[in-house]
């Protein structure tokens, strides 16, 4: 794949596990593939600022963590999710990283791993959290919660970008069978707008068959793939009708029950 929007910059001050808090289990992403994702959706969508980002996977929240330390100048908010309540805790600290009480914490453990074990790898992660402080040039909101991404449920916000790495491969299985990626495309459908981007990566044996969503895009890198969707503008004029419907009938009804009061 050809990287359009991403330097292939040195990276290393966002290692998992150097500044950014990691637990042996947990996946990460590639930080070039994560910011090329996200602009490539940012092209797609028609907002283009202060956007509401959605890791409905998000694991550790490392992805979002990135994104929000690398993209702060179009995200205002970053919404995570994940059916696993320690990856929640873990998605918490590394989300915590945003704001300059997380990040004051955080250079507070380095300096007590380095008085007590005087290892050259934390020095050079408390030069990597001094440069990694220097992003911090606006407030980005964060929510994270614990969720099944399979099931269908209602959100109190609109995503307009939703991009997430699903589980594959032997390191995490899906909880509810090899169904799983079509069954998160169903229970998403329920909370994207009409413009909400959606990118989903995968392993390149996982397959997406849905009638909902048209795909934009799809990029294979390395192992992996990723592939970019969007409501149909057929699902879209649907809704649109039934919730036009569901209004008529509401207002039809409230009438027949007034009359009767009366």
């Amino acid at each position: 794949m050809e990287y359009k929007y991403t330097k292939n910059d040195n990276y290393e001050d966002f290692a998992s596990g150097r500044v950014l808090y990691h637990v042996g289990g947990e996946p990460t992403f590639p930080v070039r593939l994560a910011l090329e994702i996200y602009e490539r959706c940012l092209q797609y969508s028609i907002k283009k600022a202060e956007i509401s980002l959605y890791d409905c996977c998000c694991g550790g929240a490392y992805m979002l963590s990135i994104l929000g330390l690398l993209k702060s100048n179009t995200i205002a908010n970053l919404y995570g999710s994940d059916i696993n309540s320690e990856s929640i805790q873990l998605a918490n600290d590394n989300l915590g990283l945003l704001t300059k009480s997380g990040i004051n914490k955080r250079r507070d453990e380095l300096k007590a791993l380095y008085q007590t074990y005087k290892k050259a790898s934390h020095i050079d992660a408390l030069h990597s959290i001094d440069r990694i402080e220097e992003l911090l040039t606006r407030e980005i909101k964060t929510y994270l919660f614990k969720g099944n991404v399979l099931e269908v449920c209602d959100l109190p916000f609109t995503p307009d970008i939703i991009i997430t790495d699903v589980p594959y491969g032997n390191m995490v299985e899906w909880e509810e069978g090899s169904g799983g990626i079509n069954q998160m495309m169903n229970a998403l459908s329920a909370v994207c707008g009409s413009d909400t981007i959606i990118c989903v990566c995968m392993d390149k044996k996982q397959k997406i068959h849905n009638d909902i969503f048209q795909r934009l895009e799809r990029q294979l890198v390395g192992k992996r793939k990723f592939e970019i969707y969007k409501k149909k503008a057929s699902e879209i004029a649907w809704v649109a009708l039934y919730k036009l419907f569901v209004l008529i009938y509401k207002h039809m009804f409230g009438i027949i029950i007034e009359k009767e009061c009366l």
